[in-house]
C-alpha cells in the first residue's frame, strides 16, 4: 500500500508541480506562468536575432533570423493572451546571454530554448484546463521548438567549438 501511496504522490508532483508536499503553498497562478514564459520567449527571440548577427557564414545568420522572428510571433501571440486576461505588460529587458565564439552562443540559445520548454512542460496541465484559449499556442509553441531545437542542433554539429569566431 506503502507503493502504491508513493507512486500516487510521485504522479501528483509531475501532472500538478505547482503543489508542494502538504498541497497547499506553492501554487502559481496561470497568469504568471504565461507572463514569464513570454517575457523568456522575448528574450529569447531577441537574444538569437543578436547571434544570428554575430554569425559567421551568411547561411546561418539567414537560419537564425528565420528562427528569431518565429519567436517573436509567437510571443507577440502569448503577448496579446496575457494582456487580455491580465492587462498591461510590464516589459523587463534583460541583456541577451552570449558566448565568445559561435559555437558557444548556439548552446545558449538550445539551453535557453530548453528552459521555456521545461517551463511549459511543467505547467501544461494545469494551463490549458484554465485558460483554455491557450492550448492552440502551447501546441503550436512546442511544435516550433521542436523544430527549432533540431535546426540548433544542426548547427551546433557543424560549428567548430575552438573556433575564435566571433
Amino acid at each position: 500500500m506503502s507503493l502504491l501511496r508513493g507512486l500516487l504522490t510521485k504522479l501528483q508532483e509531475f501532472l500538478l508541480p505547482e503543489r508542494s508536499r502538504n498541497g497547499a503553498a506553492g501554487y502559481t497562478e496561470p497568469i504568471d506562468v504565461l507572463l514569464a514564459v513570454y517575457q523568456r520567449m522575448s528574450r529569447l527571440a531577441a537574444q538569437i536575432e543578436s547571434h544570428a548577427e554575430l554569425a559567421p557564414y551568411p547561411h546561418v545568420a539567414e537560419r537564425l533570423h528565420r528562427i528569431a522572428r518565429e519567436e517573436h510571433e509567437i510571443a507577440n501571440r502569448l503577448k496579446r493572451i496575457v494582456g487580455t486576461l491580465h492587462g498591461s505588460i510590464r516589459e523587463r529587458s534583460l541583456p541577451p546571454a552570449t558566448g565568445k565564439n559561435h559555437w558557444q552562443r548556439l548552446i545558449r540559445d538550445l539551453e535557453d530554448q530548453r528552459d521555456v520548454d521545461n517551463i511549459l512542460a511543467q505547467y501544461e496541465f494545469t494551463l490549458i484546463p484554465q485558460i483554455p484559449d491557450t492550448a492552440d499556442l502551447l501546441h503550436q509553441i512546442k511544435s516550433t521548438h521542436s523544430l527549432h531545437r533540431l535546426s540548433l542542433q544542426e548547427l551546433i554539429a557543424v560549428a567548430d567549438p575552438q573556433a575564435s569566431q566571433t
